[in-house]
């Protein structure tokens, strides 16, 4: 289901204690089984406070504005093109700070959603017809950091949103979606485990918690107003010298901190240029940068092209799309 709304909080904590054994979906809708249902938070608010919620595997992110989700006690800001994750029985807390609306677009997969997909997607075909309806529960978890959304994502977001736009809540069709995202995700989660991997030959209970050290420390810089971060800060995020951390963050992440810094920030500056109307004195400003000469002498290296010139490609790239 998706909802536009987000449903009263003691209800819902009562429900989830319960295990929705009624039935009972926010509002008296009818439910087709127990457990935590399968579904989408799209609202517009100005402010919210959902404290110590224990739902199912869980993704957080907006498409307007910015939230926080705290998770095992990191608490994380999701910008536009972010998301969190919360696994299945992990308490979250969830908060979107007095100001100007954010579009939330919250998805709760169903309490055993992942675990049937996962077990789909290992399942031998040959397995299949002996298996029947039946399926051997295969329990995971992500990794609770802030992730990019990448254009496969974004792309699955938006169809699940026009989908219900265009032809109202079709439960077949919006089961299917959540089961290619969620495939989408395991995906993704393979290769962060294969990153694990690339990190220097200790047990693997170690290579695990530097890889989530090293994720505070990714955190930290989406966290953070862009440019403000210094060595320090990442090395004491991550709980590390400054020495291993620099050099572990290279290994992992395949660039130094500063140059993930940097692509933030070019990242950043090609969506203003392309969303807004500010000038490049004032987007320079916001990024951090001593001056607009400065950043447009990196624009330009690391483009091809100078941030004015993008931004006149990008707006008659929109305005043809539009005819």
């Amino acid at each position: 289901m998706i909802l536009h709304e987000f449903p009263d909080l003691a209800w819902l904590k009562c429900q989830i204690t319960q295990g929705f054994t009624n039935r009972q979906g926010w509002k008296g809708l009818v439910l087709n089984t127990t457990g935590f249902p399968s579904v989408i938070i799209h609202t517009n608010v100005r402010e919210c406070y959902r404290p110590d919620i224990k739902g199912p595997l869980s993704l957080f992110l907006n498409l307007r504005g910015t939230s926080y989700c705290q998770v095992e006690g990191e608490t994380r800001r999701i910008g536009e093109g972010y998301y969190c994750i919360s696994n299945c029985s992990q308490l979250y807390t969830l908060q979107i700070e007095r100001g100007e609306p954010v579009e939330t677009f919250n998805i709760h997969f169903g309490e055993t959603f992942g675990e049937e997909v996962l077990s789909a997607l290992l399942t031998r075909t040959d397995q299949v017809l002996d298996n029947g309806p039946e399926y051997s529960p295969i329990p995971f978890g992500f990794f609770n950091g802030l992730q990019r959304r990448d254009a496969v994502m974004d792309q699955l977001i938006r169809q699940i949103a026009l989908a219900y736009q265009e032809q109202g809540f079709d439960p077949l069709l919006f089961e299917q979606q959540l089961t290619d995202l969620l495939a989408h995700l395991l995906q993704q989660h393979r290769q962060v485990l294969a990153t694990i991997h690339r990190l220097p030959p200790v047990r693997s209970s170690t290579r695990t918690e530097l890889y989530r050290r090293l994720s505070r420390a990714r955190d930290y810089i989406h966290s953070t107003p862009i440019g403000t971060c210094s060595l320090d800060d990442l090395a004491a995020a991550a709980c590390l010298s400054k020495y291993h951390f620099l050099r572990l963050f290279r290994l992992t992440y395949g660039v130094s901190p500063h140059q993930y810094i940097q692509q933030q920030r070019l990242e950043r500056a090609q969506q203003l240029l392309t969303r807004t109307p500010i000038s490049i004195s004032d987007l320079s400003d916001a990024l951090g940068f001593a001056n607009s000469q400065s950043f447009s002498r990196l624009f330009t290296q690391q483009m091809g092209i100078s941030p004015s010139r993008y931004r006149e490609r990008s707006s008659a790239k929109i305005a043809t799309l539009v005819k």
